[in-house]
Formats: C-alpha cells, sequence, structure tokens
C-alpha cells in the first residue's frame, strides 16, 4: 500500500467523520427547538438522504472524469457550509431547507472510498477500506457525545464546531492530498456501463444494501428498545454504541488485512453476515447488563468485516477509470437501505414486538451468510 498518499486522505475522511458524527444528536435537537416531532425529523433525515441516493451516482462518474480531489474539495466545502446553516436556520423549513443542500456534501464517502481504491493495489484494498471504515467508526465513537455536549453550552458553538471539523478536512485536502494517478477515462473499454454490473459488482452492491438494512434496522431501534426493554439512559446507550464503534474500528484498522490475506474475501462476507446476525440474536436474549457486550462485538465485529471488505470486492471488478462510478451506485444502495430500514423497523417495533426488528434482521443476516456459502463455494 502506498501509505505516503493514503494517510493525508484517511486523515481528512476521519476529520470529516467526526464533524458528520456531530450533526447526529444536533439535527434533532435543532428541530426539536422548533417543536418539531419525530416525523419531522423522520422527513429531515429522509430527504437528506434521497439527495445522497440520487447525486452519488453523478457525482462518482464526475469524478473519473475530472478527478476525486476537486469534488472533495467541493464536498467539503458544502458540508460546512450546510452545517453552519443549521445554527443559524431560525424556522424547520430553513433547517430542512439547509439539511437538503446538506446531501449533496455526502458525495465525499464514495469519492475517499474511490479515492482508496485509486491509491492500493487489489491486495491491498481492504486493508485501506478498513482504514476508511475505522475512521468511520471512531468518528463516531468521538462525534455524537462531543455534539450533545457542545449543545448543552451552545448550540451555535456545537453547530460550528462541526462545520470546523469539515473546514479542517478541506484545508487538509487542499493542502497534503494529491490527485491520484488513474487510468485516463477515455481508456474505459468501449462496452456499455450496465454490462460491467453484473456478476460480483452485482453482487457486491446487493450484499452492502442488505448490510445497511440490517445494521440500520439495529440503530434505528437501538435506543428505543434498551430504554423500554432494559430501561438503559443515554449513559448506558452511549457506552454500548462507544463499545461497538470501537470494536468495529480495531476489527477494519488492524485485523482486517491478515484475515483477508488468511481466509479471502468471501469467507470473510459469510463471516461478517453470520456475525451481525448472532449478534442481533444475543441483543434480544441477553439480560441487560455487561453480559451485552457478548451481543455488542459479534455485531461491531461483522458489520465491521463486511463495509471494508465489500467495496473493495466492487472496486476490483470493475474497470479502474469506472471506479468512481460504480462505488456512487454503491454507496446509492446503502442509501436507499438507510431510507427503507427506519421504515420497516419502525412498522415491526410498534405493531409486533420490540425484539420483532431485531430478529426480522437477525434472519435476513443468517440468510444470506448461507446463500453467500452456498454460491461461494459453487464449480
Amino acid at each position: 500500500m502506498k501509505q505516503a498518499t493514503l494517510r493525508p486522505m484517511i486523515t481528512a475522511n476521519f476529520l470529516s467523520l467526526i464533524g458528520f458524527g456531530m450533526m447526529i444528536p444536533l439535527l434533532p435537537l435543532f428541530a426539536r427547538s422548533f417543536g418539531a416531532g419525530g416525523f419531522v425529523v423522520g422527513v429531515l433525515m429522509g430527504a437528506n438522504q434521497v439527495v445522497d441516493f440520487f447525486f452519488a451516482p453523478v457525482a462518482g462518474h464526475l469524478s473519473d472524469r475530472v478527478g476525486r480531489r476537486i469534488l472533495l474539495l467541493v464536498a467539503y466545502a458544502i458540508t460546512s457550509l450546510a452545517y453552519v446553516g443549521v445554527g443559524l436556520a431560525g424556522t424547520e423549513l430553513a433547517l430542512g431547507g439547509v439539511w437538503l443542500v446538506a446531501g449533496f456534501g455526502s458525495s465525499q464517502i464514495l469519492l475517499t472510498q474511490a479515492y482508496i481504491a485509486d491509491v492500493t493495489s487489489d491486495e491491498d484494498r481492504t486493508r485501506g477500506m478498513g482504514l476508511w471504515g475505522a475512521g468511520f467508526a471512531v468518528g463516531f465513537v468521538i462525534g455524537p457525545p462531543l455534539g450533545a455536549i457542545l449543545y448543552d453550552h451552545s448550540p451555535m458553538i456545537a453547530a460550528s464546531t462541526a462545520a470546523g471539523f469539515s473546514l479542517l478536512a478541506l484545508l487538509q485536502t487542499a493542502l497534503f492530498v494529491r490527485e491520484p494517478q488513474r487510468h485516463p477515462y477515455q481508456s474505459a473499454p468501449k462496452v456499455s456501463f450496465l454490462k460491467e454490473l453484473r456478476g460480483l459488482v452485482l453482487a457486491a452492491i446487493a450484499l452492502y444494501f442488505i448490510a445497511v438494512l440490517v445494521w440500520s434496522k439495529l440503530t434505528t431501534m437501538l435506543a428505543l428498545f434498551t430504554q423500554d426493554e432494559f430501561g438503559w439512559g443515554v449513559r448506558q446507550y452511549g457506552i454500548y454504541l462507544g463499545f461497538v464503534g470501537l470494536a468495529a474500528a480495531v476489527m477494519q484498522g488492524w485485523m482486517i488485512a491478515p484475515l483477508v490475506r488468511r481466509y479471502g474475501r468471501r469467507r470473510l462476507i459469510v463471516a461478517g453476515f453470520a456475525l451481525m446476525g448472532a449478534g442481533l440474536i444475543l441483543l434480544v436474549t441477553l439480560p441487560p447488563g455487561w453480559s451485552q457486550a457478548l451481543s455488542a462485538l459479534p455485531l461491531a465485529c461483522g458489520f465491521g468485516i463486511l463495509t471494508p471488505t465489500l467495496p473493495a470486492v466492487l472496486s476490483s471488478e470493475v474497470h479502474p477509470s469506472r471506479k468512481g462510478r460504480a462505488l456512487g451506485i454503491f454507496q446509492s444502495a446503502s442509501t436507499l437501505a438507510r431510507v427503507v430500514a427506519p421504515v420497516i423497523a419502525g412498522a415491526l417495533y410498534d405493531s409486533v414486538s420490540h425484539q420483532s426488528p431485531f430478529i426480522a434482521a437477525a434472519v435476513v443476516s443468517l440468510l444470506t451468510a448461507l446463500v453467500v456459502l452456498r454460491l461461494a463455494w459453487r464449480p
């Protein structure tokens, strides 16, 4: 792996994700200050994801043509301005408009993945994606509590600090990240891009959709479940999420590369879905308390395996000049999952049982592991 080229990009990604993590508690708090309820917050989050769903493939395609770096700078700038706008918004409508614009900045995720795919060899790509995922996990450990703490002191300071992290990511990219050497756009084979969306490429997109669907069902209902069933407060819930984030960061940052070398990507994909399914079952069967660490560990390790491995598979199977476009579709699949999952999980939680969203997600995850296990070793 070209560490000298990759390290500045990983640093910028980490800084940006701290700011994004801060906005997770901030957006509902700002919306509530205007008297908004849960439905309005859900609409705000969903609208942001819809923008990301449609724009991600466009951003990926543009990055294949004009370069990753310039579009990353634009994405960080949009994100920073949007976070300031959240702090300045005086009405629900203004807040919704600002957060809608922030959806265009979400393309930084796929652009970072495309950059990593450009500067890593095929054998090192999973480790590079693992470092990206580790930054994601640690950013989500630091960001949400920092945002909540600063909001108690001053809402505007909280929003401005989140914007500051995105601005730092922009400066880091502008000063230290160089445009990777890639195959020219014109060097792509003269075949339809849709013909490349087959085999392992489609499989990676479908599997990532399922992984994010399962994970989003968990994260959507976890706070309500632990409060209703365990009597947990914010402190216990935060400790649980912090443990999940740290375990995922260790898996993605240090363990994923040797595991890929030893077992291969396909076996790890099976293991990732199996671990997530097992963790969800443990979550609804274990009593509250420290024993719940036994559910957090397989959940974190399973998702920590899948998030770097699946984009590495996809980027290895498409032409180098089309990685950005393919990863844009990849991100759109995950965005669609994050839109669908809360609706399904909420309906199950209210109409069936508090355990049902997690049981359904466990069944989907374990069935996916069985299907991949069967297909991966088919002659």
